[in-house]
């Protein structure tokens, strides 16, 4: 009797999933056509309202009936208590909306906004969560991490070709613009990718739902789609399951499953965090300015601080920042999110654990980030001011020169925007950006490049050559062998790609050879920084450009790992033999 009723409860929790499914699409189908602009008859407007009225209903029902299947046991409501405390209040402000006499009144109009936030809310999330269930469905995770790999560029090509649908709905461009296909799938590339690269301006071009689908696809290239899906999840109180821990683990490169939901919830506080500073510095900056032609001054806070902490590099002003060269706070603000964004979150929960809450010792990981990144910043200062003093920089006040290539050796750790006319720049100040934009960000972080600490190994790697040591030592550690290999193989595999890559868009484009590698460099690593040549690209440019964008914010060993095939233990080896080498 106890079997039955067990497959019974399995057989319908089957069926109830499999409804939900179905709602779901239909929520994200509604939703298209209610955002998208498309012209529909009364009728069909009609029958949209009716279909989006279900949907609610069975929003509404559907967390009853899965506390009917745990046969109504408290435990299940107090586990569960935000989202049916979220439920009662969606129930209440439908009620009052559906019953005021005023229908102008702030709580009418309260009461809407809510409930559409709430039917926006979990179409989103339902969608993302049934994306996580399918992709881990008969995937053995916990043997290998190549499946992770594959599921991270899956879950980056996914979101690309949804905003790329999404980019060529009637409203998301202005009433004047129409999109074509390959340049809403390069907008959309670049914006998952976290780059910055436009075809187009993104202020004049698109409407303001276009740049809110710009501005989502960059949050959720900047987190990845797992982790916004896995965050979701949890706030609405459903967990992960083990699998799931397991592929979060490895997408976040964490060693402890049983400390994956903390570490994500850890990651999306500090996002939050960061980009509500951000967004109250940049309001507190431009108040009283009525320079803004595409939005209202907190409209602009919040897209440039998403922008800037995500290191994606695009702006709604048509000229980036130049207009903020001589402006110190709007440079403090911008680098300071731009440098917290590329540091890494694993970093940047190691210093806290380390200065405020004194909790942990400094671990090799972040000393090698903040050297490396804080040597990166100064020599390129340096080098900048030195290369650029009598061209870009010549007319400038001594001020502004030092605040201009303080910008400049901070932005191509993939961030992309830009105070100085990047067309104008020398040639060695080229070469010293691409040398910055190849190594990038760091791990863990929502930038691209090699990162700072598989340079830092690989410098670390030539000094105990020349000194002769077998082992890689770092702040009095050594280094694991496997780490110097795989740190090896990174920026090798890198250079093969660029290689073939460069080959490429130098036959299919014409034009000064170092704008054309410059702006490879700059898709590899995800900063956005142009030479001016992206809106000429050809169709074939602008193909290789978009792979060289997914394949830099997904990282190339991600790649290889993602097409190759599973590693398989050997039980013999083959004799040693001595190969010249220099």
């Amino acid at each position: 009797m106890q079997i039955r009723r067990a497959r019974f409860q399995s057989l319908s929790m089957l069926a109830l999933n499999a409804v939900m499914a179905v709602i779901a699409a239909l929520a994200a189908v509604s939703l298209i056509i209610e955002i998208g602009g498309f012209d529909l008859s009364a009728d069909a407007e009609r029958k949209l309202n009716v279909l989006n009225l279900f949907i609610i209903a069975v929003f509404l029902v559907e967390p009853f009936i899965r506390w009917g299947f745990q046969k109504f046991k408290l435990k299940y409501l107090k586990k569960k208590w935000l989202h049916f405390a979220f439920i009662f209040a969606v129930l209440a402000a439908v009620g009052y909306a559906s019953v005021s006499p005023h229908a102008e009144s702030l709580l009418y109009l309260i009461s809407l906004f809510a409930v559409r936030a709430y039917l926006v809310t979990v179409r989103l999330y339902l969608l993302g969560n049934l994306l996580l269930r399918v992709s881990n469905r008969g995937r053995r995770i916990a043997k290998t991490d190549l499946p992770a790999a594959q599921i991270v560029a899956l879950s980056f090509l996914f979101v690309i070709l949804v905003g790329t649908g999404l980019l060529l709905l009637p409203n998301a461009t202005s009433p004047t613009e129409e999109i074509s296909f390959l340049d809403a799938l390069f907008t959309s590339a670049s914006a998952t990718c976290v780059t910055g690269l436009i075809v187009v301006d993104t202020g004049s071009y698109f409407s303001q739902l276009g740049q809110i689908i710009i501005m989502i696809l960059i949050q959720i290239g900047g987190l990845g789609l797992m982790t916004t899906t896995a965050f979701f999840s949890l706030i609405l109180g459903r967990g992960i399951s083990v699998k799931e821990s397991v592929l979060m683990s490895d997408v976040l490169s964490s060693k402890s499953l049983s400390r994956i939901s903390h570490l994500i919830m850890s990651i999306l506080m500090l996002t939050i965090i960061f980009e509500v500073l951000g967004v109250l510095f940049f309001y507190i900056s431009w108040s009283g300015s009525e320079s803004f032609e595409h939005g209202s001054v907190l409209y602009y806070s919040v897209f440039h601080s998403i922008s800037a902490f995500c290191n994606a590099g695009f702006s709604l002003f048509r000229d980036s920042f130049e207009g903020f060269k001589g402006n110190l706070a709007h440079n403090l603000i911008l680098t300071s999110l731009i440098i917290a964004g590329g540091l890494g979150f694993t970093v940047i929960m190691n210093l806290f654990r380390f200065g405020i809450f004194k909790r942990e010792r400094l671990s090799l990981q972040t000393k090698l980030v903040l050297v490396v990144t804080g040597a990166l910043i100064v020599s390129g200062f340096a080098l900048i001011l030195l290369t650029e003093w009598n061209n870009s920089l010549r007319n400038l006040p001594t001020p502004t020169k030092f605040m201009a290539a303080y910008f400049q050796s901070v932005t191509p750790r993939t961030a992309g925007f830009n105070t100085i006319n990047i067309g104008g720049l020398t040639n060695a100040c080229y070469f010293l950006t691409m040398i910055l934009m190849f190594i990038g960000a760091s791990p863990g972080s929502t930038g691209g490049g090699i990162k700072t600490s598989t340079f830092g190994i690989f410098l670390g790697s030539i000094w105990s050559m020349l000194r002769g040591r077998n082992a890689v030592e770092m702040f009095k550690r050594d280094v694991p062998r496997d780490v110097v290999s795989k740190a090896l193989s990174v920026i090798i595999l890198a250079l093969m790609l660029l290689a073939v890559l460069g080959f490429l868009l130098l036959l299919t484009e014409k034009g000064n050879p170092i704008h054309i590698l410059f702006e490879l460099v700059s898709a590899f690593g995800t900063v956005g920084l142009s030479a001016g040549i992206t809106p000429n690209l050809t169709s074939l440019g602008k193909i290789i450009i978009i792979i060289t964008m997914f394949i830099g914010r997904i990282g190339p060993l991600t790649l290889a790992l993602a097409i190759g095939q599973r590693r398989e233990s050997i039980a013999y080896e083959y004799p040693d033999e001595a190969v010249m080498i220099g």
